[in-house]
């Protein structure tokens, strides 16, 4: 008795899972060059298209047809006498399946795994709505999809100047992306809208004024440099030089709240952060330190 794949699972496979359905035919080949298309169509949309939601949402729904109909029709025209391989039986799918949601588990998990910005406190620096890939190798966190599947200790160099993505103590759910300020030890101030670090004034020029589009508001643009690494912040000169609140946090006795700022000593083991968007960033002026524990990752790559 025959035992051909079936047209509906083959439609179903192919919508829902397109390499696996073409295992499921019967055409390995024809798998690796489906999960190749899916590939390339996501990184052209979001790389060199600088796609949205909705371009993606189109490009995966199209093939998703195409892969469905083409199941389908290989389904229907698989010959009664040709004996179904082994990785086209149940076992064989299951397994391949594993397989490939572990190395998309690992790619996420340990090497680089993609956010999107939902503020604007990293203007001009990361547009909103922009997208990142976070390097994380060497950081410690390796987690993928909510869940924690390893923690080490930093192996990675850290500098000032890096943007790094990372969760507050207070809420380790919630991800966020600022620049990494101060290193442990690091006398950081911030008064009367200046950084400086360690008795340094962190030297800036002015880049003309900006306009966010969100507000609408007119900000100041200054260029800064730490460690090499060259940025963009935005000051926004109607804004109180004070810190208008603060979070309770971890060692909040090493900061001193000031009438036009705030100073800090950064802990051992932790880290000071602020937003490029200076007076619009809710960071660790205002909820402190982030432990080495809580950082995620470092920012490679901005797709605006």
């Amino acid at each position: 008795m025959p035992n051909n794949p079936k047209k509906w699972i083959a439609a179903l496979l192919g919508f829902f899972a397109l390499p696996i359905a073409f295992m499921y035919v019967g055409r390995l080949r024809l798998a690796g060059i489906y999960l190749l298309a899916a590939l390339v169509i996501s990184v052209a949309v979001i790389f060199y298209l600088h796609g949205t939601d909705t371009h993606l949402v189109i490009s995966a729904l199209a093939l998703q047809i195409t892969a469905a109909v083409h199941a389908f029709r290989l389904a229907d025209r698989y010959p009664d006498d040709k004996p179904r391989p082994a990785y086209s039986r149940w076992y064989g799918l299951i397994g391949a399946s594993a397989v490939l949601v572990a190395v998309a588990v690992g790619i996420r998990a340990f090497a680089i795994e993609p956010f999107r910005i939902p503020s604007g406190s990293m203007l001009p620096t990361l547009p909103l709505k922009s997208h990142i890939l976070v390097g994380k190798w060497g950081y410690g966190h390796y987690s993928a999809y909510g869940f924690t599947l390893l923690k080490a200790p930093i192996s990675a160099p850290l500098e000032r100047g890096d943007i790094l993505v990372f969760s507050y103590p207070d809420d380790p759910s919630a991800i966020f992306a600022k620049r990494l300020i101060g290193l442990p030890g690091d006398n950081i101030v911030y008064r009367e809208k200046q950084l400086s670090i360690n008795g340094h004034p962190v030297p800036r020029r002015s880049e003309g004024q900006y306009l966010d589009r969100m507000s609408p508001r007119v900000m100041e643009r200054y260029a800064e440099s730490l460690s090499g690494t060259d940025y963009s912040t935005l000051i926004d000169p109607d804004a109180p030089a004070s810190i208008q609140y603060t979070r309770p946090f971890p060692f909040h006795e090493k900061c001193v709240s000031y009438a036009d700022g705030v100073s800090c000593e950064v802990p051992p083991g932790h880290y000071f952060m602020m937003g490029d968007n200076r007076d619009n960033s809710v960071d660790s002026r205002i909820r402190g330190f982030i432990p080495a524990s809580n950082i995620v990752g470092k920012v490679v790559r901005i797709i605006p």
